[in-house]
C-alpha cells in the first residue's frame, strides 16, 4: 500500500463492554434461616476462580429470601477494601454532565411506579481476594438514596491521600500526588436510618467507609496498592477503557436503562 497522510484521527472504536462479576448492596434482607442482612454479596457461580477466592479469603454464603419469593445463595461481604479503578470522585451535581472519572452515575425510573431512581457503578479490586491471588476487577453496583452514601464515603479518601503525602514529607521525601486507587477504601455497613417522604418510609442500612481520624500510617500501609505485585499494573491497564465506559454507561442510565442491577432487595 502506498504512503500517504491522513488528515484526520484514526478510526475510533465502539465503547467497551465490562461484564465483571457483580457486588451488590444489601439493605437489611430477609435470610432463610430468619435473620437480617446488610453489606455486600456476590452472586455465587459467576466463575470458579472467584468462588475459590471467596472461600480462601473466608467470606461466607448468605440464602437471601427475596420480595418476589426467590431464594438465593451469594457470597456474603459485610464490609470489603476496594481499590476503585478510577480516576477520581465528583458530587452528584457534577454528574449531570457527561464527564466521568471512571464511576458511573445517571438516573432511570423504579419499575414499581416509574419515578426516577439513581444508579452508580464502579470497578473494583477487593483488597482481600487480591491478596489470595484473584486480581480480577468487580463491579459495585448499587441504586437509589444509598448512592449518595457511597460517593460521600469514597470522597474520604481524600483526606487519606493527602495523609500520604503528609507522611512522605514528615520523612523528608518529595511529594507525590498518589492517584485514588492509591490505598483500599473499607466499605462497610452504618447506622441504619430511615429515608423516605410522605408515609412512605423504610428503614436501611447506608455504606461508609471505615477510616480513621486522622489517618495513621498504619492504616495507609495495611491497604497500600504497592503491597500486591502486579496490582498497580493492572488498574492502570485498564484505567482508561473504565474511564471511557463510565461516560458510555451514564449516558445509557440516561435515556432510560433498566434498574436490573442495583441493590439487592
Amino acid at each position: 500500500m502506498s504512503d500517504i497522510t491522513f488528515n484526520r484521527p484514526g478510526a475510533r472504536r465502539p465503547a467497551p463492554k465490562v461484564l465483571d462479576p457483580l457486588i451488590q448492596w444489601a439493605t437489611g434482607l430477609n435470610t432463610n434461616d430468619r435473620r437480617i442482612y446488610s453489606g455486600w454479596l456476590c452472586e455465587i457461580g459467576r466463575s470458579e476462580a472467584l468462588d475459590d477466592a471467596m472461600t480462601d479469603a473466608g467470606f461466607q454464603q448468605v440464602t437471601i429470601k427475596h420480595g418476589s419469593g426467590n431464594v438465593v445463595t451469594h457470597w456474603a461481604m459485610p464490609s470489603l477494601d476496594a481499590f476503585v479503578v478510577c480516576q477520581g470522585v465528583q458530587a452528584i451535581h457534577e454528574m449531570h454532565g457527561g464527564e466521568r472519572y471512571g464511576i458511573a452515575f445517571g438516573w432511570t425510573s423504579r419499575q414499581q411506579n416509574g419515578r426516577p431512581q439513581s444508579i452508580l457503578r464502579a470497578r473494583v479490586f477487593v483488597r482481600e481476594l487480591v491478596a489470595v491471588g484473584y486480581m480480577e476487577p468487580l463491579m459495585l453496583t448499587l441504586k437509589g438514596t444509598v448512592t449518595g452514601d457511597l460517593i460521600g464515603a469514597l470522597t474520604q479518601q481524600y483526606a487519606v491521600l493527602e495523609a500520604v503525602d503528609a507522611a512522605r514529607s514528615r520523612k523528608g521525601k518529595p511529594v507525590m500526588n498518589p492517584p485514588f486507587y492509591a490505598v483500599a477504601i473499607p466499605l462497610t455497613t452504618g447506622q441504619d436510618v430511615t429515608r423516605g417522604s410522605n408515609g412512605a418510609t423504610k428503614e436501611i442500612t447506608p455504606v461508609v467507609a471505615n477510616v480513621p481520624n486522622p489517618v495513621t500510617d498504619a492504616y495507609i500501609l495495611e491497604r497500600w496498592v504497592g503491597k500486591h505485585p502486579g496490582l498497580l499494573a493492572k488498574i492502570e491497564g485498564i484505567l482508561d477503557t473504565t474511564v471511557a465506559w463510565s461516560v458510555s454507561t451514564s449516558a445509557q442510565m440516561g435515556i432510560g436503562e433498566s434498574e436490573g442491577n442495583g441493590n439487592s432487595d
